[in-house]
Parts: structure tokens; sequence; C-alpha cells
């Protein structure tokens, strides 16, 4: 049961971090995936596990524009307040 969560709260977190890219612009998902790969050998669906990764490539690439990004983000998992896995991948994003 453990397992099936985790796979789930993965999926919503990577829904949230590919809809917050594919919504302002198709090109920022291929961007920021591109440089998970390159700099870190990851995927999205890694960052649940790693949002520093995913925290740093967006820095990297929009500087602090990268907040907006995250703000959206979070706005999409903010019905998932009770889940401390999501919150603790929130405040590594955030931080």
């Amino acid at each position: 049961m453990a397992c099936d969560d985790l796979a789930i709260k993965k999926n919503l977190v990577s829904l949230a971090i590919g809809k917050t890219l594919i919504d302002i612009d198709a090109r920022r998902y291929a961007e920021v995936t591109k440089l998970l790969e390159e700099k870190y050998n990851t995927t999205i669906s890694d960052c649940y596990e790693h949002p520093i990764h995913l925290r740093e490539s967006l820095k990297e690439l929009y500087g602090s524009s990268y907040k907006f990004l995250v703000d959206s983000i979070k706005e999409k998992l903010a019905d998932f307040p009770d889940h401390l896995e999501i919150t603790k991948f929130l405040d590594a994003l955030s931080a």
C-alpha cells in the first residue's frame, strides 16, 4: 500500500510540474526536462524525491522568475495540504 501511495504522490507532483510548465509555454517543459536530464540525470517524475534539482534548474533557466513557477506548482497542489510528503516537497522547492 505504501508503494501505491508513493506512486500517487509522485504522479500528482509530476502532473502539477508538467501542467505549470506547459500552461506557460510547451518549450518551458522541454527546457526543464532537458536540463534535468543533462545536469542531474533525472526526470520530472524524480523531482518529487529531489525537489532541489527542480528548484535549481528553474533558477538556472529563469532567474528570479522561477518563483512564479514555484507558486503555480504550489497552487496546483494546494488541495493536498494534509499530505506531509507533499508539504515537504513544496518547502524544499520554495527554499
